[in-house]
């Protein structure tokens, strides 16, 4: 197996790696925000060592904005270190965390991602109908082709 196929095989293993950490943080969370570093994740994870290139950790980093794009978790800061993510107390994600098995965690994160892009496309559907009943209104009220504006 190659280093490339080998990495796609273990994106997921990797996946329910940095969920389990996360439930790890959510069940022992004293306050009401766990933040974390995509650097220190993929440390913690046991994936590379500390001394080991930052470019390494872009598995997890992109499972991070992923979860962020869903709005699942949030960016708290930005510097030149890197962002630092978050997840508050009691958001669904929290509770998901809280009361779920990994697994079930990424079926359920698969799933919302299907449904946001199926929802996307629906609404990008919508748009495009709204934006074309607009342009028969206008087409409507103008005469056809004729040009509206000031010069003769």
């Amino acid at each position: 197996m190659t280093v490339s196929e080998n990495l796609m095989v273990d994106t997921k293993k990797v996946k329910i790696l940095i969920l389990q950490m996360l439930k790890d943080m959510v069940l022992n969370a004293k306050g009401q925000l766990i933040t974390f570093r995509p650097a220190k994740v993929a440390q913690d994870i046991s994936i590379w060592t500390r001394k080991s290139p930052r470019s390494e950790s872009v598995i997890v980093r992109n499972f991070l904005e992923e979860l962020v794009e869903l709005g699942l978790i949030r960016v708290i800061k930005r510097s030149a270190r890197g962002k630092v993510y978050g997840i508050m107390r009691n958001t669904e994600f929290w509770l998901i965390l809280e009361h779920n098995n990994v697994h079930e965690i990424l079926s359920f994160i698969d799933g919302y991602k299907s449904a946001r892009r199926s929802n996307t496309s629906i609404n990008m559907l919508r748009e495009l109908t709204n934006a074309q009943k607009i342009n028969l209104a206008q087409t409507a009220t103008n005469g056809g082709n004729k040009n509206i504006s000031g010069n003769p």
